[in-house]
């Protein structure tokens, strides 16, 4: 990928060409224009113009109006509309039609750089990511997760270092910020990545149901044991067993696993004999990782299972990340459903307030309804994320910073952080159980149980 342009418009010889000295000294490579023409003409024979710096009083075609005309023929590059004291509401109403930003001459050299270095930086991400989704997807038709912001790269460090190796590894993090995702990753990068991957969701399934599904069992071991069935251990053999929300798996179940994982040979019910396995366990847990030894997850069992532990953040803490995944959510079901959209400026900036009990899965499921039930629109406005998100503002809370605050500020408990999920997702899919239970990653049963725990009503 070549390194962006800033592209300077300005009928200022001397001050474009003071931008161009400043920027250069930078680093960064500059074009100059001296007229809204020139500057188009430019657009029309270079690429990789990340940043354009648009003089607003220009004669012949003012800068409001060439902003227009440069984000239509790219609305990827971002517009920094320049202008004097007498002008600001001028620069105001440029914001309004589509600019990006707006800076006051004469200019404070500091601020001026880090807002191009901030832009540019942000510019290269979005085409680094564009380009390896790109090329990951159309290898294997899997899509890495996003990674650009500073908690989540840590994460993807650990990822890659699991992958370089054979231990277990413990997942941890809320429903819906992508555990499975990752342990596939972790599988798909290390050297089992040619043998089966199985998961199994420990909270999805009755639990007199988890030993003959992990174990197997004989034709006749039970009442309803019509054949053989050789278990998810043995169907793993040689790959890797992910193990999600295990911190719901009984007790008792759980002294079988760690005999297995110990053993390294498992016993189907009513069967005689050990069969030899060579699984590698991948574990994933909703729960706070201090509450899992002990209360949630025998201790010899949970030592067994996270000789590696990686903590993966809930979306409100990883804001940086949203601006792509909306891209890659509105592409992906943009393919899908027939229907190229964008976010409109004040559509991203409610869902950077809003704050997502559900994490990346819930911001998923709200982009592909929109995309799937949209007509001839070629944008998604506030109004239509409204009418998905309860209609939600800063000012009520739920969609504001003082509805992220609370997760910051309050020492909520697991159980009411949960509740509040449940009822988050219960409005989100508007009473609709499969649909809530769908979004928070669990089963239907499960979520009635945790109704009934909470006394929670559609």
């Amino acid at each position: 990928m070549n390194s962006p342009k800033i592209l300077i418009v300005d009928d200022n010889k001397e001050m474009a060409l003071t931008l161009s000295f400043l920027f250069e000294n930078r680093g960064y490579t500059t074009l100059v224009a001296l007229s809204g023409n020139e500057a188009l003409e430019i657009l029309k024979n270079q690429e990789d113009i990340g940043l354009a710096l648009v003089d607003l009083m220009m004669p012949l075609l003012d800068g409001i109006t060439l902003m227009e005309r440069i984000k239509e023929v790219d609305s990827d590059i971002t517009v920094i509309i320049m202008t004097g004291y007498g002008t600001i509401q001028t620069a105001v109403e440029a914001i309004k039609r589509g600019a990006d930003d707006y800076i006051l001459k004469p200019f404070d050299e500091d601020m001026i750089l880090k807002k191009v270095d901030r832009t540019m930086e942000m510019y290269e991400l979005k085409k680094k990511v564009v380009q390896l989704q790109d090329l990951v997807e159309g290898a294997s038709g899997f899509e890495e997760p996003i990674a650009t912001s500073r908690a989540m790269r840590g994460v993807m460090e650990k990822v890659v270092a699991a992958s370089r190796s054979d231990v277990p590894v413990l997942l941890v993090g809320e429903t819906g910020t992508g555990k499975e995702v990752l342990a596939r990753m972790i599988h798909r990068r290390s050297q089992r990545r040619d043998k089966p991957f199985v998961p199994i969701n420990c909270g999805a399934l009755p639990q007199e149901l988890i030993e003959s599904e992990l174990f197997g069992y004989k034709k006749g071991a039970f009442t309803g044991a019509l054949h053989d069935h050789k278990g998810l251990f043995v169907t793993a053999s040689g790959g890797t067993l992910f193990l999600d929300e295990i911190s719901e798996m009984p007790k008792d179940a759980q002294v079988k696993l760690l005999r297995v994982l110990q053993d390294r040979r498992v016993r189907a019910l009513g069967e005689t004999r050990e069969v030899e396995v060579n699984v590698r366990i991948l574990s994933a847990s909703n729960r706070p990782v201090e509450e899992l030894k002990g209360r949630w997850i025998r201790e010899d069992l949970y030592y067994r299972i996270s000789t590696l532990t990686i903590l993966i953040p809930p979306l409100r803490e990883r804001r940086e990340d949203i601006p792509l995944l909306v891209e890659r959510f509105l592409r992906k079901y943009g393919e899908k459903y027939g229907h190229k959209l964008k976010l409109e400026k004040e559509a991203l900036s409610l869902l950077m307030d809003y704050p997502f009990p559900g994490n990346v899965r819930e911001l998923e499921h709200i982009i592909e309804g929109i995309v799937a039930t949209a007509d001839d629109q070629r944008s998604v406005t506030v109004q239509d994320l409204k009418s998905v998100l309860g209609g939600a503002s800063s000012e009520e809370g739920l969609g504001g910073r003082r509805g992220v605050l609370l997760y910051h500020t309050s020492t909520l408990s697991l159980e009411r952080l949960e509740r509040f999920a449940i009822e988050q997702a219960l409005r989100v899919a508007e009473g609709n159980k499969s649909r809530a239970a769908e979004i928070l990653g669990i089963s239907r049963d499960s979520l009635y149980r945790k109704m009934k725990r909470y006394g929670i009503s559609a």
